[in-house]
């Protein structure tokens, strides 16, 4: 799908290709430049064929998320309105369930909006129907053993966004949330994104456990989630631009874009050359406390999924690591994304094209 569209659209996703950079140059971003870039042409690139959100409707997210006016339960709905507004049709099936806790030893599980094809308007009257103030428990067990059901129907990849206080019973003779979790990654291709709300230490040792099931799996405190929807970018799709005019240069800076990153084959050391440059950043990052960074890692084509996936997380990890260790930067600032061998940049059938892919790429901008 190729569309004319404006520049605030890349930040849609970090997978934009800038064409006008050097080689290992800084490029200064003003907030006039964004308002005026027109992108001319972009390609919205399916991650996944499905994606299932089951919420979470327990009680606990009646409270407050931490230096916010809304409840856990608002932000999460606020948020799906806002994801289902521009989320392009790129013919998906999705569901929304919200699942719920009874007597018996599973709980029960309510369809909202019924695995089909993904539609705009009947999603977005879905998503009203979600209730605005939690009640009573919503046992993980629930939710997990409903998506089990659900994913039985399905083929290709599933994103599942699953909003969670991580509360579980213990209960002889029937399966944790854990178990659940890991046969469901055995048996069906699907990434979980946990929206944790937990605040207990054994319900958050269970939401990492179970973003540990494999490769592109993980875990974001909501609080984190509501500064930073970031953390979901690619859950769907990314974006590849093709081109783009810029218009005028002009003095007010609210960010800036740094050029791919690239790594050896099989590794996620970062060169020595871009050593300096991340300094640079770094002393952007200190004297603007409102900016953030949005890596993304990427391999070649070499090896198989899960390991490549495993590997571009490890090399937007090295970034995001040096950044904090060696500058103090707060980690929550630097939101990394993954994707493997997607989106290759270069042709994967030469050397020299397999080096642009094994990549970093670096998007920095402000909450001004």
């Amino acid at each position: 799908m190729k569309k004319g569209i404006i520049a605030i659209a890349a930040m849609l996703s970090v997978a934009i290709t800038l064409t006008s950079i050097n080689v290992h140059a800084f490029e200064i971003i003003t907030r006039e430049m964004m308002e005026r870039e027109v992108v001319t042409e972009i390609d919205f690139i399916r991650t996944v064929d499905n994606f299932i959100i089951l919420f979470d409707t327990s009680s606990s997210t009646n409270q407050k998320i931490p230096g916010a006016p809304v409840t856990k339960i608002q932000a999460a709905k606020a948020f799906l309105k806002a994801r289902n507004a521009w989320l392009p049709e790129l013919d998906f099936k999705a569901g929304l369930y919200e699942y719920t806790n009874n007597q018996t030893l599973t709980g029960t599980f309510k369809e909202i909006y019924a695995m089909q094809p993904y539609n705009r308007e009947r999603f977005a009257e879905a998503i009203d129907n979600l209730p605005e103030k939690g009640q009573g428990p919503a046992m993980l067990q629930a939710g997990l053993s409903g998506l089990r059901k659900v994913l039985a129907g399905l083929t290709g990849k599933t994103a599942v966004i699953l909003f969670t206080d991580g509360k579980f019973t213990v209960r002889k003779g029937t399966k944790r949330p854990l178990q659940i979790a890991q046969e469901i990654a055995r048996d069906n291709d699907v990434c979980f994104y946990l929206i944790s709300s937990a605040t207990e230490a054994v319900n958050k040792q269970l939401l990492e456990g179970v973003s540990k099931v494999n490769a592109c799996s993980r875990v974001v405190p909501i609080e984190l989630f509501v500064d930073y929807p970031f953390y979901l970018g690619g859950a769907l799709f990314t974006v590849k631009a093709t081109s783009y005019t810029r218009i005028r240069p002009v003095s007010k800076v609210v960010g800036f874009v740094a050029p791919d990153m690239q790594f050896d084959f099989d590794s996620a050391a970062i060169h020595d050359v871009y050593l300096e440059k991340l300094g640079l950043l770094a002393d952007y990052l200190q004297t603007n406390p409102d900016a953030y960074v949005v890596a993304a890692g990427f391999t070649d084509n070499t090896g198989d999924a899960e390991y490549n996936l495993a590997l571009s997380r490890r090399r937007a990890e090295s970034l995001k690591n040096h950044l904090v260790d060696k500058y103090g930067i707060g980690a929550n600032r630097i939101v990394t994304l993954w994707f493997g061998d997607l989106n290759p940049v270069a042709d994967n059938g030469s050397a020299s094209g397999q080096q642009r892919n094994r990549r970093v790429e670096i998007a920095v901008g402000t909450g001004n």
